[in-house]
């Protein structure tokens, strides 16, 4: 269970960062 929730964690790290990334992109490419 431990190990389902660390794995859990980690995806939705990732796409925050995926996310957070692509709307920095974003701004920065509409300047």
């Amino acid at each position: 269970m431990l190990t389902m929730l660390n794995m859990l964690m980690i995806m939705i790290s990732m796409l925050i960062s995926v996310a957070f990334y692509t709307i920095l992109e974003r701004k920065i490419l509409g300047y």
